[in-house]
């Protein structure tokens, strides 16, 4: 809960001072590009880790991460424009999103399927604090000039809060290399795959975190995807050889990307085949759907308060917080009722049906004379909805697996939300930086500069009255624009969630999984000779992960034997 406190914080204070940061670097009107680039990084780092978690340990990758996290920040403190900006924002990707997927993995590892909604939700709580102090710490930092402050104390947070949990990880890690544990999974593994040359298993590595895949898909994610942000701006216009050539690559690329990993990929970065069923992936999908609508709903909202409304970062900050706050507090509730009644889809229905009601109240709501209770009304019910539907889509996708596969599948949910973040924040910007100036031209009087109006809310701020209301018209169309789109692919959600297999908690693969090896275990107690026996008709026919763990826990007999540790009967 610490790590969740800390994590957040930095991202509601982003949120507050991103908007003003970007427009003291006159690139307020492409701040889209941040939220695609980093988004294109995470869907690849996604999977990375969740594999690397596995194959090096929870530990390591976890400090890892809070390393790669503390340098970006000091990266992004000591900016001095907008592209280095980006830069740290890139290295504080590879920092995050491990922080991200692991914190999800070892809930998932530690709790059983009945009660991992209520702790999924029971993470998310120490958001409730975050959500309004951050508006007043953004506020002060942003007004006494220390915005570099902003970031730079970031670091100090994450890693004091973090300490506990690291604390607790490499305990329990060395407490199973004590006991021998550690060695002997060392052993059977090297039995199975055999003893390899540093530079086998340097191949191996790259192999099982499918290097070819992952940078085929960043490559193809990025050309397609930057040039619907930077054409205008940056390139040159849509017919410049530059946007049409990357755009180009990003297609011949993704067709590469799909090639490789159906014929080649020996562990391929989006197992589809791999599962009996397709519950996991319309999980994904309808998550996908609701980053989609949040990316781009969301990404100028604060901008556009900002504007229409001349009020402080702070206060915009505040009128958005109605989402995050319904979003928080509903997830421990419905966690908590999923733990009692022992079903997931209701839930997912009944927050799909809010969410729609939401983001089509949000239509009225968002246009410049509407009133600040409105708003704040619109994104509660839009977020109830949202939070509503996470926890029950996140324990069905990791309970619809097995164990073995609950980090994988955790991480491909992550890139589900990463793509589509992606996907929304290209939609958002590449609409804003198109449709403005068009509607500025439209309703903006007398002599003005479209760019420096976009790229900077202070100058939108403080045009002539005539022109200062034409700039209010024009970005409330374009913002009623992205929540009509933000509505139609709210419906998707409904048709994906639709088709889900239905599965009460109790009877989910997982939890089978569960209550089968407690069944073993009692029935070895009573009956040890008898198994010894039906072990040695069929051992022939266990899979080979079996094999190892048995191989596992007789080494660890036998250590305690050599030790005189008296064995369980």
């Amino acid at each position: 809960m610490f790590v969740s406190w800390s994590s957040h914080w930095e991202g509601y204070i982003l949120q507050t001072i991103n908007p003003n940061v970007t427009s003291y670097f006159h690139a307020n009107d492409i701040m889209g590009i941040m939220g695609t680039v980093t988004n294109i990084l995470q869907s690849v780092l996604f999977p990375t880790y969740s594999k690397l978690s596995d194959m090096i340990g929870r530990p390591e990758m976890f400090t890892a991460s809070l390393v790669l996290y503390a340098v970006s920040y000091v990266v992004m403190a000591t900016a001095q424009n907008y592209a280095t900006l980006v830069g740290g924002k890139m290295i504080n990707t590879l920092g995050d999103t491990g922080i991200m997927i692991l914190c999800p993995i070892l809930i998932g590892d530690l709790t059983s399927v009945r009660k991992r909604g209520f702790y999924h939700g029971l993470f998310n709580i120490p958001h409730i604090i975050n959500l309004y102090a951050t508006t007043y710490a953004g506020n002060y930092f942003w007004y006494t000039g220390g915005w570099r402050w902003g970031y730079g104390h970031i670091p100090f947070l994450l890693v004091g809060s973090t300490i506990p949990l690291l604390i607790g990880l490499f305990h329990t890690q060395r407490k199973f290399m004590k006991q021998g544990l550690y060695d002997n999974y060392k052993k059977a593994y090297r039995e199975r795959q055999g003893n390899r040359t540093r530079w086998e298993t340097f191949k191996w590595y790259l192999v099982q975190v499918d290097i070819v895949g992952c940078t085929l898909f960043i490559g193809g994610l990025a050309m397609v995807l930057l040039p619907l942000v930077l054409a205008r701006k940056q390139f040159g216009g849509w017919a410049t050889a530059k946007t049409l050539g990357t755009l180009m690559g990003g297609v011949v690329t993704w067709v590469l990307f799909v090639v490789w990993e159906w014929k080649f990929a020996e562990k391929p970065l989006v197992p589809l085949t791999k599962w009996p069923n397709n519950t996991a992936i319309l999980g994904v999908c309808a998550v996908s759907t609701v980053t989609i609508i949040s990316s781009t709903n969301w990404l100028y909202f604060n901008t556009y308060l900002q504007v229409s409304r001349k009020i402080s970062p702070g206060k915009a900050s505040m009128l958005g917080r109605g989402y995050n706050t319904g979003y928080t507090l509903i997830q421990l509730i419905v966690g908590y009722l999923m733990m009692k009644t022992r079903v997931w889809r209701p839930y997912v229905w009944g927050g799909v049906a809010l969410m729609i009601l939401g983001v089509g109240l949000m239509i009225p709501a968002r246009q410049p004379d509407a009133s600040e209770a409105f708003v704040v009304i619109s994104q509660t019910i839009a977020g109830i909805g949202s939070g509503m539907m996470d926890i029950p889509l996140t324990v069905a996708v990791q309970s619809c697996v097995p164990h073995d596969d609950m980090a994988m599948v955790t991480a491909l949910f992550q890139i589900g939300g990463s793509v589509a973040a992606a996907i929304g924040s290209t939609m958002a910007g590449s609409i804003w930086t198109n449709v403005v100036p068009q509607k500025l031209a439209k309703y903006v009087p007398g002599e003005y500069d479209a760019s420096k109006i976009m790229s900077s809310i202070s100058i939108a701020q403080n045009l002539p009255e005539d022109q200062y209301q034409g700039v209010v018209k024009a970005y409330g169309e374009v913002i009623k624009l992205l929540s009509t789109i933000a509505v139609c692919v709210a419906v998707l959600t409904f048709c994906f969630t639709i088709r889900m297999q239905s599965f009460g908690l109790s009877e989910s693969p997982k939890n089978r999984e569960e209550m089968n090896n407690q069944k073993t275990t009692s029935d070895d107690t009573n009956s040890d000779n008898k198994q010894d026996c039906l072990d040695s008709i069929s051992n022939e026919e266990k899979p080979k992960e079996h094999v190892i763990q048995e191989k596992i826990v007789a080494g660890d007999q036998e250590n305690k034997k050599k030790n005189g540790i008296p064995l369980k009967n």
